[in-house]
């Protein structure tokens, strides 16, 4: 796993803001997790400026409840 960001909140469309921890983004389609490695979602975009990006994570169910600046990782599948 590598740390992917924090959790900031949810879009009004439901979807995940991250901000990264490294300006080097992730993959799309990229597994997202917590740290007890319970899958979070996927990432389907990544936005704004190149120095300080953010991630958008798609959930992976509904109802996910995260708290405000909860660390996030990435997976890689295997």
């Amino acid at each position: 796993m590598k740390r992917l960001g924090y959790f900031l909140h949810r879009t009004p469309s439901g979807r995940l803001l991250v901000k990264l921890s490294s300006p080097k983004p992730p993959r799309l389609g990229s597994k997202v997790v917590n740290s007890r490695s319970e899958v979070v979602g996927v990432v389907v975009d990544v936005i704004g400026p190149v120095k300080a990006p953010y991630a958008i994570v798609k959930p992976s169910k509904q109802g996910l409840e995260l708290s405000k600046y909860e660390e996030l990782f990435v997976r890689w599948s295997s």
